[in-house]
């Protein structure tokens, strides 16, 4: 028999009401830089530039958030297993990615992907198998089609809940986890435009990620299961462009794009940054439900072996009253992207000795 854990005495261990809605409507972790890191939303982009890129995430949300539990339940003689010194200080979601694509010649790429995310006691490890077909176009402009299974594990630390309802059997009392496979695909378009004076790189994409929905449960002493978690599809809606020239500046280059999310909510992503003389850029970016503004910095003007690394650093303050015991969200990024050209095999030219023809008698 399978019983849902009462979410109220979940929302007192872990989180406000605000945070709670990340779990409902905010399942799969969001990130400040989307557009750097496509192939985690949309698997059909892995290989769609033609170079081997590497990309590092560290998202760190709502710092200082903590669980005051002890505060209103203390540990005392009659309550000797209290949650007083069991807590974590801090709760808030933590996130961490690492992602690698490759090229597979003209026609497609592979790609592989890992997301540790932690919210409050519960965490989730994905591992994602990424593959896409590219069809080229004429005009250098390509689009593919991509499919991704995702090893998800989800795991409940039940030791750090225990304590606030101690007779309640849909609580675990030790840290559980389950694993099920979540399969995604998604379309992408990439165009250079190389031809064009102002505007470069147009992309956009579709997915939806979470197309099966899995439940992940928890075996129970008396030999039941409960219910602690099941995926919801994630529709994901992305796009953004290369504008040369901004403001008539030669040495200016606008990077505009959005992102558009769709579960049992719609959340959408707003980017605007601009880049001076191919260095230096930042920037700003707006988003909805969570509601929060965030301001952008990074640098890519890197030369020799490190050409084509980029290092970004993202600040989200939150416009909620969240904002009362959080001094925001921090977020670190690093992309690599590079060519591998395998030079054309060396012609070799035998000279021999021209074949002498003789009479014979």
């Amino acid at each position: 028999m399978k019983r849902i854990i009462p979410s109220l005495r979940l929302l007192v261990a872990i989180f406000t009401v605000a945070v709670a809605g990340k779990l409902s409507a905010q399942q799969d972790p969001y990130t400040t830089h989307y557009a750097f890191n496509r192939t985690m939303y949309n698997p059909a982009a892995v290989g769609a530039t033609n170079k081997f890129c590497v990309s590092i995430l560290s998202h760190y949300q709502y710092l200082g958030y903590e669980d005051r539990t002890p505060e209103f339940w203390p540990q005392d003689n009659a309550n000797p297993n209290g949650p007083t010194g069991n807590a974590e200080k801090s709760v808030g979601p933590k996130t961490q990615m690492f992602s690698f694509s490759a090229p597979v010649t003209k026609y497609g790429g592979l790609g592989i992907g890992f997301i540790q995310d932690k919210l409050g006691y519960e965490n989730s490890t994905h591992v994602k198998l990424q593959g896409a077909l590219r069809y080229p176009m004429n005009n250098g402009a390509s689009i593919s089609l991509g499919f991704e299974a995702n090893l998800l594990q989800k795991g409940l630390d039940g030791s750090k809940l225990k304590p606030l309802a101690p007779n309640d059997p849909s609580i675990p009392s030790s840290n559980v986890n389950d694993n099920n496979t979540i399969f995604g695909t998604g379309v992408y378009y990439l165009n250079p435009m190389d031809n064009s004076v102002s505007i470069k790189n147009v992309w956009f994409g579709a997915s939806v990620l979470n197309l099966n929905s899995p439940t992940f449960t928890y075996s129970t002493p008396s030999g039941g299961s409960v219910v602690f978690s099941t995926p919801e599809k994630h529709i994901y809606l992305m796009g953004g462009l290369d504008m040369n020239d901004f403001m008539g500046n030669s040495n200016l280059i606008f990077h505009p794009s959005v992102m558009i999310k769709y579960n049992s909510v719609v959340q959408l992503d707003a980017t605007a940054l601009v880049e001076y003389q191919q260095k230096l850029w930042g920037g700003v970016a707006y988003r909805t439900t969570a509601d929060a503004f965030s301001v952008m910095l990074g640098y890519s003007g890197f030369q020799g072996k490190l050409k084509g690394l980029r290092i970004g650093y993202s600040y989200d303050l939150t416009m909620t009253k969240i904002l009362t015991v959080s001094s925001g969200t921090h977020e670190l990024q690093l992309n690599y992207c590079f060519e591998i050209k395998i030079p054309p095999p060396v012609r070799i030219n035998i000279v021999t000795p021209p074949f002498m023809h003789r009479d014979s008698d």
